[in-house]
């Protein structure tokens, strides 16, 4: 054990407050373990345990003069947990929470490095390893894999802090361990799609199959019907009866189910058409024909468009909704973990749809599985403040309503939900709140801290001021996921598996000049192509 570097004054619930002597003489370059600093992890005795804290906040007192022993300084302290006795000194176990309070004069000390190493060893369950501490580069540092996934996570940060990245480590580390796993990566800037190599199955506009009956009316209605217009509701309906009497008419007389609207089986969409024009001419007033003549133009030019080639295959129908699950879900896994959702090339109109289907789908196969236990999903949104926006008269409603089920309902169905954002202040609070392990990067705005700061568990307010300070690289893991918060240097990534999300070289590429004067050539016939690949 270290020797005391001062004694508590105040307690007072998490939170202590004590003196603390900074050692004299010390200059800018000095390093000694023994010093007091913002973070450092500090061991309190009381009569019945260990209590562990971090020093959030140093200020030299009043009116101080040097001692023998050095300065003094006012010290807050965050309680994080403590180590309770066992019968022999290594029985002693570390656990969240303090059910023994320090007392007033009790001695303060920096944790040594082997209790350090200790508290933060690796768990006894499940786990995989995400870098190494701040305070101690030789303590790895571990996140425990149900802990994280039965309660979701979220990685928090601006813009260049290194989210994409911690994303790429953190399911890497998964992949490398359970080689089995079900993931689903909505990625809409073409960002992963080379990150996790062969272990991925990349779904782009090119390799999209998702048939227009896989969807429910709200969907539908979205793509087909006006929006705020005076025939909106009149078009809502007819699009209903429609599409209700073409999925009976498909099945026939001796189906099992009657299905409605919503049920996810096959029909024609030109039988949907004809039954809308049938139903146009047998109207009595020629004035009533504009809703479904907007439904019937709307209709015939999704049919036509290649961008929607993915939706509206050709004229047959096939029932194919079990291999279109197969290979979203990967089931069977088959060397490919990992679905890459590549949003880069989908039409703007139509990716809010994809996006609702393929977040509907997820819960729904883990609602109606025999056994949703037996292939859990992991759904990762990136860029999540924009399907789950904190004003719910933005964005896509059936999209927020999807994931918000997986928040709230998820872990009943073996379903996990990773939320990706630059903007916490921007996402959806409730939806975040469910969020049980936070990996907050770098973040100077005060809107965005002070949001974070009700989704963190009490006694980490310290780790939150530090938030503008962090590195590139570095981030803070709190929550269920982790024994107790910590400052994490996270491990580095191989160049052939990061993200495509590094910011332009301006100076180099400003000062070379453009190596392929094709470039731009090329881009205007993707353009045209309406595909990049």
């Amino acid at each position: 054990m270290n020797e005391p570097i001062g004694s508590i004054t105040h307690v007072s619930g998490h939170i202590v407050e004590g003196v603390v002597y900074i050692p004299a003489g010390l200059t800018p370059n000095t390093v000694s373990d023994n010093t007091p600093r913002q973070g450092s992890l500090i061991r309190i005795d009381t009569p019945g345990s260990i209590v562990y804290g971090t020093i959030s906040e140093l200020e030299l007192r009043a009116n101080t003069t040097p001692s023998e022993y050095g300065w003094e300084a006012a010290a807050r302290i965050d309680l994080l947990g403590e180590m309770l006795p066992g019968r022999t000194p290594d029985d002693w176990r570390f656990q969240r929470g303090v059910s023994v309070y320090p007392v007033l004069g009790s001695p303060i000390a920096i944790a040594p490095p082997d209790e350090i190493g200790r508290i933060y060893a690796r768990p006894n369950r499940p786990s995989v390893r995400i870098g190494t501490l701040h305070q101690n580069s030789a303590v790895p540092a571990f996140v425990k894999i149900n802990d994280m996934m039965g309660k979701h996570f979220s990685v928090l940060g601006t813009t260049g802090s290194g989210k994409s990245s911690t994303v790429v480590l953190l399911l890497s580390a998964l992949l490398e361990n359970l080689p089995r796993a079900h993931m689903v990566l909505i990625d809409p800037h073409d960002e992963y799609s080379t990150a996790f190599g062969p272990l991925a199955e990349v779904i782009g506009q090119d390799t999209l199959k998702m048939p227009y009956w896989f969807m429910n009316h709200e969907e539908m209605c979205e793509m087909f019907c006006s929006k705020n217009t005076s025939t909106s509701d009149a078009e809502r309906l007819i699009l209903k009866d429609a599409i209700t009497e073409s999925r009976r008419q498909y099945l026939g007389e001796n189906a099992k189910f009657s299905p409605n609207v919503d049920t996810p089986t096959p029909y024609r969409i030109q039988q949907c058409y004809k039954m809308i024009e049938e139903a146009m001419g047998k109207l009595e007033k020629p004035e009533g024909a504009q809703p479904y003549m907007r439904l019937l133009t709307r209709i015939d030019g999704l049919r036509n468009d290649t961008r929607y080639a993915f939706m509206f295959p050709g004229i047959s129908v096939t029932d194919n909704m079990v291999t279109v699950l197969q290979r979203i879900l990967r089931r069977p896994v088959d060397g490919k973990p990992i679905t890459i959702l590549n949003m880069a090339g989908v039409p703007a109109e139509v990716a809010d749809v994809v996006i609702s289907f393929v977040c509907r789908t997820i819960f729904a196969t883990g609602v109606w599985a025999p056994d949703p236990r037996v292939a859990p999903v992991l759904l990762v949104c990136e860029e999540a403040h924009r399907y789950v926006p904190r004003d719910e008269n933005i964005g896509f409603a059936p999209t927020r309503r999807a994931i918000a089920a997986i928040a709230k309902e998820g872990r009943k169905y073996g379903i996990s939900l990773g939320l990706i954002t630059q903007r916490p202040s921007e996402i959806s609070e409730s939806i975040l709140s469910q969020c049980g392990t936070l990996f907050a990067l770098r973040m100077s705005n005060d809107k965005d801290q002070t949001f974070i700061k009700h989704a963190m568990p009490e006694g980490s307010d310290g780790f939150l001021k530090i938030l503008p300070t962090l590195r590139t690289q570095e981030c803070v893991v709190l929550g269920e996921g982790v024994e107790l918060p910590m400052r994490v240097k996270l491990d580095d990534l191989p160049p052939d598996r990061r993200p495509r999300s590094d910011t332009a070289d301006f100076a180099t590429a400003w000062r070379v000049g453009e190596d392929n004067p094709q470039e731009l050539a090329k881009t205007v016939e993707n353009w045209r192509r309406q595909s990049k690949w």
